[in-house]
């Protein structure tokens, strides 16, 4: 039976990614594990299921979110379909290629690559355009329902205009930032003939500015958030190996599309990655547990607190828990651009005066390559087939690190995972967390300049960090107030998960 619809709403613009993203699909690279979506005619392209599941989560808790995105009951099979509609987007932009990024986790009883979880993942590059077409139909319903539904719809626009939502995989790894640029809102009324011949004759009225005005912001698109943002430089050699080698030296470093250009990256998994590494040795060293040496990786890495920061996997029982951490680290990019030319002549430099001459053309006269290789045990020379190179970036500066704490998604143990974020980010400024490729052999070291730390919609008890500025990141100048009720939390909780293994 047809629905009875009184006005239809539509929203068209452009969805510009702020990082690089990945909504995975059948038909892809064969070669790689995590291949990209592509439509019938092999043109990258983001499902609208996945435009509308990633915009229904952001609102879920919304007093209408079922009701205007639809829902099925499992018992007696009623519901309906969504009222808001979410076309397929194929991916535009000049100079659209896929990036390629390898992952890896580390076994934390041996610290190396742990067994079978080597991958590598397709990536589209930050700076494609993502078009966003949407429709909201009004049924024929009482008027504060359908007010309802057009403060759901202003305030996922809205979200969507200050880059709130991510889409895709990965999202707390850096990846599937967007943000909403070019936009209008037109609306049409279907209870009139003319309404009518306007829809089909597509004429809807521009309402952008009135629709925006009119309809409130929810509390949902004004998440408990607090941001972080880290000044820093390395004090050694930093990058993140590339997954392919060049001819005259063996390891390239990490770089990633900007706009038209390449520049060095530093990707949120890795530092990701770094953080909780050490958020998992701090656990490990406060309470009773241990890594097993035969448990399955993702075991290994299941911890309390470290779940609640960092996601944890979905268990296929009936305790299934949400996989998604509440802390999201974007990509760090370096501030050197380099020509996708210059770049593949670094790449297919045959040897070292031709490798020099393409560092120079590219501006990188800080950058050298660096020659390493093996012992061997028995005859103290070089050991056969060890000897490789990698180029060593030096005097590169970066920009800030970027984290983001989403206070909403913490369980009731909030102040103590908070707490054990900060002695993570203390750890990263005492230089006791290396970012990036060879952190056990001088390469990694960083230094931080100044944190800044802002906060969203946050409670009274977290106020504090509102507008702070941490120079050379010493946590110690924070309120002394709040670091006291944090480090009573962080205390209380320790004692309980020793008390609940004695008992």
């Amino acid at each position: 039976m047809a629905r009875k619809i009184v006005s239809r709403i539509k929203v068209s613009g452009k969805l510009i990614a702020q990082s690089p993203i990945h909504v995975g699909g059948h038909g892809g690279n064969p070669q790689i594990d995590l291949a990209l979506a592509v439509n019938g005619e092999g043109q990258y392209y983001i499902p609208g299921t996945s435009l509308a599941g990633a915009f229904s989560s952001w609102i879920e808790k919304e007093r209408q979110a079922n009701s205007v995105w639809g829902y099925q009951h499992p018992k007696d099979a009623g519901g309906h379909a969504s009222f808001i509609i979410v076309e397929d987007a194929q991916i535009q932009g000049v100079n659209v290629n896929a990036e390629i990024r390898d992952g890896v986790g580390i076994h934390r009883k041996w610290a190396t690559a742990a067994e079978k979880v080597k991958y590598d993942r397709a990536i589209l590059p930050r700076g494609c355009e993502i078009p966003l077409n949407m429709t909201l139909d009004i049924p024929l319903e009482s008027a504060e329902k359908a007010t309802d539904y057009k403060n759901t719809f202003s305030s996922l626009i809205t979200s969507l205009e200050n880059g709130e939502i991510r889409l895709g995989a990965a999202k707390t790894r850096g990846l599937g930032k967007v943000k909403l640029f070019n936009f209008n809102v037109r609306q049409v009324d279907l209870n009139k003939r003319d309404g009518i011949l306007k829809a089909l004759q597509d004429k809807y009225e521009i309402v952008t500015k009135e629709f925006l005005e009119s309809y409130s912001i929810t509390a949902q698109s004004q998440k408990q958030k607090l941001t972080f943002e880290i000044h820093w430089q390395p004090q050694s050699p930093l990058m993140v190996k590339a997954e392919g080698s060049g001819i005259a030296v063996d390891i390239l470093p990490l770089v990633s599309a900007i706009e038209n250009s390449l520049t060095f990256v530093l990707p949120g998994s890795s530092i990701k990655g770094a953080l909780r590494f050490q958020a998992e040795r701090i656990i490990r060293t406060v309470c009773p547990v241990t890594a097993k040496e035969s448990a399955d990786f993702m075991e290994q890495i299941e911890l309390p607190l470290v779940d609640d920061l960092f996601g944890i996997r979905a268990k296929a029982n009936k305790e299934t828990k949400k996989g998604i951490g509440s802390l999201f680290i974007d990509d760090c990019y370096a501030e050197k651009v380099i020509s996708p030319s210059a770049w593949g002549d670094i790449q297919a430099a045959t040897d070292e005066k031709n490798l020099r001459l393409a560092l120079n053309n590219a501006n990188l006269q800080n950058v050298q390559q660096a020659f390493h290789v093996a012992v061997d045990r028995w005859t103290g020379g070089a050991a056969d087939g060890m000897l490789y190179s990698n180029l060593d970036l030096m005097n590169i500066n970066w920009k800030p690190i970027s984290l983001t704490l989403d206070i909403t998604r913490l369980s009731e143990n909030n102040f103590s995972a908070i707490s054990l974020f900060l002695l993570c980010l203390r750890d990263l400024v005492d230089g006791r967390i290396p970012l990036g490729y060879g952190t056990n052999r001088g390469m990694g070291s960083i230094k931080v300049h100044t944190i800044k730390i802002n906060g969203n919609n946050l409670p009274d008890n977290l106020n504090k960090f509102a507008n702070v500025i941490l120079l050379n990141g010493s946590l110690t100048d924070l309120d002394y107030k709040l670091l006291k009720n944090l480090d009573d939390a962080w205390k209380n909780w320790v004692n309980e998960q020793k008390k609940a293994v004695t008992e």
